[in-house]
């Protein structure tokens, strides 16, 4: 686990200044050349000692994701850097030093994550090619991969990663990220070269300035597809990998992609096979992360997926079957989340149940108003982008008491209701059509219709008041591509300034999901695929990684170096769940004319949890939202004939940057989600620099909006 950062000149950026020796006579070649030679060695030392500084700088902005030991590695023309800092996790001396070079020096790589099964496949790599390993760290396997199958070494990889890698052979760079997206890689291309890195921030000392990109923020690029709020800052996508060949040729091909059955295709399997078959991968998938050379943790919550994690941890534990650290002498803990009695959102009570019923320690961290207050700013800061509510507040905290206790690995229940079909959102998908490849399922056609019409009634009532009725409206023809959430995701329309419109014309974040889905994909919705599978394909792309993965996940655990480990998300486990019929994951009970989430999951986890979580329904929010959206009041009127000039990033003051995060001294709030005053609707252009940071922010994200409304103000 670490932070990695990376920058590649590409052809035609000068890397050196070129000597002037045109007044030299014209006989005195060797004079020439040898005055040449050394103007160019003299200058590409400089080069590369600024590069080691920016590598160096860029390494202190995400400290916070590996503080155990840092290295680099710059090529000898100074066209290629990598850099990382580390989190000790596995292999803990100094063989597990990155960056990772080969034998003869000629593949260099940098790794961010851990990489299961890694002492089988050295094993492979040993008796396949004789690779010499320098250590026992799991990243190393990246190295001995690539020199042995090359690109395609990537489908040998299981677990959560991102990484990079040089082939001076070759002249080829290459990213790329793990399968779900649960570890971060940005890039761009700036001042002629190819910058990546594990967040935002780190690109801020090779000279690079984020500006909003305000369509990404309105139509939710950021949230579905590789854009983010940032202008010309993308994501290599989960299960892709990006090239660039001789510093010229950027590229973009993808590994791996869920698949799923055709609908029509009867299942042949038994219910009690199927069970028995997701408890295997399951326990496989938790083993797998217990297993590191220090103690792994469990965050636990009031829901079922944390609880089985835990307790099929347990399990294991209990049979011998997995140590925990080293030496094994460690005891299974877990940390959760209290929030108030009175708020309706605290599940502390719950999770302490599951706790004693396992028999294992749990602590938690109590977040009330002032103490979500307290964090915020400081959670934005890391989390770098926008979230609906103040989960990712609670997590931030959670992190810190996981480091606090001594512990800097745990394992998340992330990534269940998204291969089982765990939110409620998901039963208007799965009522769409009868299940023809689990036709005993107990939902008779009749039936099917009459909740199918309750489901639609009720989404309709909850989200056709925030419609925007100038939104571009997706064609009739093609609804049946559209998940039941994605048809909610309107644009409400006091969330933008009236110049938006104007400047960008009619935008709709349901016309995104549509376009970020490949072609391809949209013919097997089309014609082959269940609407619940075709709605957690479209889920596993956008929301999960894009907002999901990060604020609730490596963002806020990186944020006080702990690292997070998603059995629901190993692969062997989301391609068998991937291949069950609709009616083993979402199942309609006749007896109590209810619809189970989830359904396959709680039957494969009855021997480790308690009765309770058999059918219980996790809160909709698992903490308290920023605010809860009344009734549209009437449209806002102005008040001033002023108006607040908009900043561009050519102003005369320019906007400071982020800085890196110092834990002793939180930083000021950055002005990710800072309301900005933009001008009437006859000045409609955009707003190209993020503005100073004010004291409003301060206060808490409530009172701020408030405020804003009672001045008149709008908001992006």
């Amino acid at each position: 686990m670490c932070g990695i950062t990376a920058s590649i000149t590409l052809a035609g950026r000068s890397g050196y200044c070129s000597p002037n020796t045109d007044n030299l006579p014209a006989d005195d070649d060797h004079k020439k050349r040898k005055l040449t030679n050394g103007l160019v060695h003299t200058q590409q030392h400089r080069d590369n000692l600024q590069l080691e500084r920016q590598l160096a700088r860029s390494l202190d902005a995400i400290n916070h994701r590996g503080p155990d030991s840092r290295g680099t590695w710059i090529s000898p023309d100074g066209n290629i850097g990598l850099g990382s800092c580390r989190l000790a996790i596995n292999g803990l001396g100094p063989g597990g030093q990155q960056p990772f070079s080969n034998g003869d020096a000629s593949i260099h790589a940098v790794v961010n994550g851990e990489l299961y099964d890694h002492h089988r496949i050295r094993d492979e790599m040993v008796k396949l090619s004789g690779y010499n390993f320098q250590g026992g760290s799991d990243s190393e396997i990246v190295v001995a991969l690539y020199d042995y199958y090359g690109p395609t070494f990537l489908s040998s990889l299981r677990g959560e990663f991102a990484l990079a890698l040089y082939d001076a052979k070759k002249q080829l760079f290459l990213a790329a990220r793990d399968r779900s997206g649960v570890k971060p890689l940005f890039w761009t291309v700036f001042d002629g070269r190819l910058l990546l890195a594990s967040e935002a921030k780190a690109l801020l000392p090779f000279g690079w300035r984020p500006e909003w990109d305000v369509r990404s923020i309105v139509d939710k690029g950021w949230l579905t597809q590789e854009r983010t709020i940032f202008k010309g800052l993308r994501k290599i996508r989960p299960g892709h990998y990006m090239t660039c060949l001789s510093l010229h040729h950027i590229a973009e091909g993808q590994y791996w992609d869920h698949d799923y059955p055709d609908k029509n295709t009867l299942e042949l399997r038994t219910e009690q096979e199927m069970i028995e078959g997701v408890r295997a991968k399951m326990l496989d998938a938790v083993r797998v992360r217990l297993q590191a050379d220090v103690p792994v943790g469990i965050h636990l919550s009031g829901g079922i997926d944390s609880a089985v994690v835990a307790g099929m941890a347990k399990h294991l534990l209990d049979r011998g079957e997995v140590k925990l650290g080293s030496d094994g002498n460690h005891r299974l803990r877990c940390f959760g989340v209290a929030f108030d009695k009175g708020s309706g959102y605290d599940e502390s009570v719950i999770a302490q149940n599951t706790a004693d019923f396992l028999g294992v320690d749990f602590q938690k961290v109590h977040m009330n108003e002032a103490e979500l207050a307290a964090n915020f700013a400081e959670a934005v800061w890391f989390d770098e982008q926008p979230h609906f509510e103040l989960g990712f507040v609670g997590k931030h905290a959670l992190s810190k008491l996981t480091r606090d206790s001594g512990l800097k690995t745990i394992i998340s229940g992330q990534g269940s209701d998204e291969i089982f079909g765990g939110y409620d959102v998901y039963l208007r998908d799965y009522l769409r059509e009868p299940d023809a490849a689990w036709p005993k399922n107990n939902l008779n056609e009749t039936t099917r219709q009459h909740e199918l019409a309750e489901s639609e009634a009720s989404m309709a009532k909850t989200f056709n008041t925030w419609t925007n009725d100038k939104a571009e409206k997706v064609p009739a023809h093609l609804s049946t591509e559209i998940p039941a959430f994605a048809s909610c995701m309107t644009i409400p329309p006091l969330m933008t300034a009236p110049w938006v419109d104007s400047y960008f014309g009619t935008i709709s974040p349901q016309i995104t999901i549509i376009e970020n889905i490949d072609v391809r994909i949209r013919g097997l919705i089309r014609t082959k695929w269940h609407p619940l599978h075709s709605a957690l394909y479209v889920w596993n792309k956008t929301a999960l990684p894009n907002m999901l993965l990060t604020n609730l996940s490596d963002r806020t655990e990186m944020s006080h170096s702990i690292e997070g480990r998603v059995p629901f998300l190993d692969h062997p486990l989301m391609e068998y769940v991937n291949a069950l019929p609709p009616s083993m994951k979402i199942r309609y009970d006749p007896e109590t004319g209810k619809l189970t989430e989830k359904w396959i999951l709680r039957q494969a986890s009855r021997p480790f949890i308690t009765d309770e979580f058999m059918w219980v329904t996790l809160l909709s929010h698992s903490s308290p939202p920023f605010l809860s959206l009344p009734p549209p009041p009437p449209p806002l009127q102005k008040t001033s004939n002023t108006t607040t000039p908009i900043p561009t990033q050519n102003t005369a003051t320019p906007t400071p940057p982020l800085q890196p995060h110092k834990h002793t001294n939180p930083p000021p709030p950055t002005a990710l989600l800072r309301p900005i005053n933009l001008p009437p609707q006859r000045t409609p252009a955009p707003p190209n620099a993020i503005p100073h940071h004010g004291t409003q922010h301060r206060r808490s994200r409530l009172h701020g909006l408030e405020q804003n409304r009672k001045r008149g103000g709008n908001g992006v």
